[in-house]
């Protein structure tokens, strides 16, 4: 098991006057916070995915700033590399023309490879506003539109310990497609820029690193056993029958585990498993936590049609998930609040 590096105390929930359900009034114990393991039942973590896409323009410093003020456990963030060789936060292999402006301010047309621009190319383009009467727009109707360029991850990772110290955790994902790998780099090029920038920051303790690629997890996994992998799938890139051709699950076989997600995770010594929330059943959820995994589920606006799934995320929440990963923090904050959960802190950020 790797070692605890960070544990946070939870103070006891304070119970009101008045006879209530759910978890108001329990008192959760200490939890390891940022372990890789599950937490106690007090506790289902906050993930601002995308640093809150629902309300400013995704994984951009202004959407970092305002998903710090909301208040989350964890702070997502994609990653790709440029010509050059810097880290940068984007979700996609290439520029989106769904918010994507060049310096003319005229919406691009095609989805340019991030790795074939230097950072200076990158950051030319304005990624601050959705693109009007899109599909793509449709989805986040409460989305502010600002100004702003693609970040490094650098500068992020440095904003967000400056504003919130070591109380909010990093969740990074290594952005690839092992079916196009001209569009990236390698995983074993990712896993070696990420890790050095882990070092440089000394953050490790405190950050997950999840790929639909399995094999950039286990290029980290040969560099640092302590480095915390999350294994993500959905219906799309992974197929639990023996029609699976092990693309993006590192040429494994499901048959060879049961045909069950949770046991290929385990294998792999992954520390979380995080399947789309709407493919998630409570037994693999069950024989996940048995395992020792760390459950955390998310949302898809692209598939679900909304920016936050009401019936869904209360479904999870009521299952017992470990984390939940979405668009919209400052909704889930509510919903657990209300059932009692000790929820994260916000920061104030200043001007």
């Amino acid at each position: 098991m790797k070692n605890i590096l960070f544990i946070v105390m939870i103070l006891p929930l304070l119970m009101s006057g008045c006879a209530s359900n759910g978890n108001v009034g329990k008192e959760v114990n200490s939890v390891v916070q940022y372990n890789g393991v599950p937490v106690d039942s007090g506790v289902i973590q906050i993930y601002s995915h995308r640093a809150a896409r629902g309300l400013m323009p995704e994984q951009t410093m202004p959407a970092y700033k305002g998903a710090l003020q909301i208040g989350a456990d964890y702070m997502d963030m994609d990653i790709g590399i440029t010509k050059d060789g810097v880290i940068v936060i984007t979700h996609d292999l290439g520029l989106n023309p769904n918010l994507t402006r060049d310096s003319a301010g005229d919406w691009v047309n095609e989805a340019r490879p991030i790795n074939s621009m230097t950072l200076k190319e990158v950051q030319s383009y304005n990624v601050g506003m959705l693109k009007p009467e899109t599909e793509y727009a449709s989805y986040f109707p409460h989305q502010r539109s600002v100004d702003t360029c693609i970040p490094t991850l650098s500068e992020a990772v440095d904003y967000i310990k400056t504003v919130a110290g070591d109380k909010v955790g990093f969740q990074i994902e290594i952005k690839n497609d092992p079916t196009k790998p001209e569009l990236t780099a390698t995983p074993k090029e990712f896993a070696d820029a990420l890790y050095k920038l882990l070092l440089e920051k000394d953050i490790i303790n405190r950050t997950e690193v999840q790929s639909f690629d399995w094999q950039c997890l286990i290029e980290l996994e040969k560099l640092d056993g302590n480095v915390k992998t999350a294994f993500l799938t959905d219906h799309t890139t992974e197929v639990m029958n023996d029609s699976e051709p092990g693309t993006w699950i590192a040429g494994l076989k499901p048959k060879d585990f049961n045909y069950s997600l949770p046991q290929m995770v385990a294998h792999l010594k992954g520390d979380c498993w995080e399947p789309f929330e709407g493919d998630l059943t409570k037994a693999d959820l069950e024989e996940a936590q048995k395992l020792g995994l760390k459950v955390v589920v998310w949302g898809w606006p692209e598939v679900e049609g909304s920016e936050f799934d009401y019936e869904m995320v209360n479904k999870m929440i009521e299952w017992g998930v470990d984390g939940i990963i979405t668009d919209r923090p400052d909704i889930l904050r509510g919903l657990l609040s209300a059932r009692g959960y000790k929820i994260s802190q916000g920061f104030n950020v200043g001007d």
